[in-house]
């Protein structure tokens, strides 16, 4: 199941606005998460707006939505609540509950085979918010910044980053070993696993071995990023989320984090997990935009 999570934080009328979406994906057990775009109505103000209504109807009509989803994800919340403690739903029906609360009038399948635009289909291909609007971004300020956890040396998406966002991307994945990174014309390559910093990692590709996982915080610190902005985050590491994911919310909760997008797969989770992520989720901000199995 392919779910997509999008929020909108603290809306200041023509000043800096931050619409945040979060994607989510979910496979088998669960495949947790898909992409979110963060759109700064300062920024649109300079950008070229192609056949669009003004700033200020724009600005209006993100409000209506607003409210649209506040109360989507707020009924979500009052039924997760209304469950009976002894609920346990089947591994069918277990993300069920949780459905796409918010649109992404742009979205698209993103990072496919076959290199090119609108033409990623099946298994693989991660589901983005604004394409056109990042490009647009990264072309007036040149900053745009993507990590990809989890590789397997599967590299479409950073092959995709690069041709039609032309973002510095960097990719971890403390599995591959002494197989070399066959990605390298797309991203930087860290044999780094996320998690929570100073805990143990297993792998079982490759011969197995272990790894220590570090924080998103510290990965960024230790390249240099604190204090900017991530574009987009993917995440497909089969497992590490539960452990990654809520200190990333956490941090975006307290504003320590910026984090416009984040496309991820959650595996084998339980209804207390999913739920707990849930609400680490909505205390960060973030919104349900998309949904698949």
């Amino acid at each position: 199941m392919h779910l997509a999570v999008a929020s909108i934080k603290r809306y200041e009328m023509l000043y800096k606005r931050q619409t945040l979406f979060f994607l989510l994906i979910f496979f088998g057990a669960f495949l947790l998460f898909g992409s979110t775009l963060l759109v700064e109505i300062s920024w649109l103000e300079t950008a070229a707006i192609k056949g669009g209504l003004p700033v200020r109807r724009c600005n209006e009509l993100i409000f209506e939505l607003e409210e649209v989803f506040n109360s989507r994800r707020e009924a979500r919340r009052s039924y997760v609540s209304s469950l009976p403690s002894h609920f346990v739903p089947t591994e069918k029906t277990l993300y069920d509950i949780f459905e796409a609360e918010a649109n992404c009038l742009s979205e698209e399948r993103f990072g496919g085979r076959s290199g090119l635009r609108y033409s990623s289909f099946g298994d693989g291909p991660k589901l983005v918010c604004g394409v056109d609007f990042m490009r647009a971004r990264q072309n007036l300020v040149n900053s745009c910044l993507v990590y990809s956890i989890g590789s397997n040396n599967q590299i479409d998406y950073e092959r995709a980053v690069h041709q039609f966002l032309g973002c510095e991307t960097h990719t971890f994945d403390p599995t591959l070993g002494s197989e070399p990174f066959v990605g390298s014309n797309y991203a930087q390559f860290h044999p780094w696993g996320l998690g929570e910093d100073g805990r143990n990692g297993e792998f079982s590709v490759r011969g197995g071995g272990s790894f220590t996982t570090m924080s998103l915080a510290s990965i960024m610190k230790a390249l240099g990023h604190n204090g900017r902005r991530l574009d987009m985050l993917k995440v497909d590491c089969e497992g590490c989320e539960w452990q990654a994911l809520p200190p990333i919310f956490d941090s975006i909760e307290r504003g320590e984090l910026l984090i416009d997008q984040i496309q991820i797969e959650l595996h084998r989770g339980t209804f207390d997990g999913v739920r707990a992520l849930f609400e680490k989720a909505d205390s960060a901000g973030m919104r349900v935009l998309h949904k698949e199995r």
